[in-house]
C-alpha cells in the first residue's frame, strides 16, 4: 500500500478512537442513558466511520488490504497461540495467584445468555478489530512492533476511565493504564506475533467472562 494512503487510513483510525474516548468521559456516567450512549458512541466510531472509510479507500485505490492477512504458516504457528492461551488462562484463573471469582446472581438464562452473546461481540470482537487488527496492524508498519503496541495499548486503556473511574482523574488515568494498559500490551503481543484474530478475541472473552463464570451460567 502507498505510505500517503497508510498515514491517512492510520489517522482516522486514531481520530475515531480518540473520539470515542472523549465521547465516554464527556458526558454523565450514571444510569441507563450512560449505557445507550455508550453502545451508540461505540458502533459509531469504532465500526461504523473506520469500516466505511476503509471501504471507501478500498473502492478508491483499488487494492486489497493484504499487508493485514498473516503468510502461510507451520503447524507450530497454529498450536504455538493455543498452548500460550491455555498457560495464560491457567495462571489467570487456576493458579495459585488467581484472584478469587464471584457468585453469579440466579436471574433468566435466556436473557442472560443473550446479554453475554452481545457483550462478547460489542466489546471482545469489535474492540479486537478496531485496535489490534485495523489500527495496530497499520501503525506497525508506520511506527514498528512495540511503538505500535505501545501507542494502541494507551488509546484501549483510557476510554475504561469512563466505565470504571472514581473521578479523580489522575489516579483514575494511572489506574487503567497500569491495569488495562498491561493487558493491551499482551493482547498486541499476541497479534502482532501470530496474527490471528480468534487468539486475541479468546482471550478478550475470556477476561470479560471467566471459566467459573460461564460455568456458572450453564450449570446454574
Amino acid at each position: 500500500m502507498d505510505k500517503r494512503h497508510l498515514v491517512v487510513q492510520s489517522i482516522v483510525l486514531l481520530l475515531s478512537g480518540v473520539l470515542f474516548t472523549v465521547s465516554l468521559i464527556s458526558i454523565d456516567q450514571q444510569g441507563l442513558h450512560f449505557q445507550l450512549y455508550y453502545l451508540a458512541f461505540k458502533l459509531t466510531t469504532l465500526l461504523f466511520i473506520p469500516l466505511i472509510f476503509l471501504l471507501i479507500c478500498r473502492k478508491m485505490t483499488g487494492k486489497q488490504q493484504g499487508f493485514i492477512s498473516a503468510k502461510p504458516r507451520s503447524r507450530g504457528h497454529v498450536i504455538a497461540p493455543m498452548i500460550v492461551i491455555v498457560v495464560w488462562g491457567y495462571l489467570k484463573f487456576y493458579s495459585p495467584i488467581a484472584q478469587p471469582e464471584g457468585t453469579m446472581v440466579a436471574t433468566d438464562m435466556t436473557e442472560f445468555l443473550l446479554l453475554v452473546l452481545i457483550g462478547f461481540m460489542i466489546n471482545s470482537v469489535l474492540e479486537e478489530v478496531f485496535y489490534r487488527v485495523w489500527l495496530q496492524t497499520r501503525l506497525e508498519t508506520l511506527l514498528g512492533r512495540w511503538p505500535a503496541i505501545l501507542l494502541v495499548s494507551i488509546l484501549w486503556s483510557i476510554w475504561h476511565v469512563a466505565i470504571q473511574g472514581n473521578g479523580q482523574w489522575d489516579i483514575d488515568v494511572a489506574t487503567v493504564i497500569a491495569n488495562h494498559g498491561v493487558t493491551g500490551l499482551f493482547l498486541g503481543y499476541l497479534w502482532a506475533r501470530y496474527r490471528k484474530i480468534w487468539v486475541i478475541i479468546l482471550a478478550h472473552g475470556l477476561m470479560n467472562a471467566s471459566p467459573h463464570f460461564l460455568l456458572q451460567i450453564l450449570f446454574h
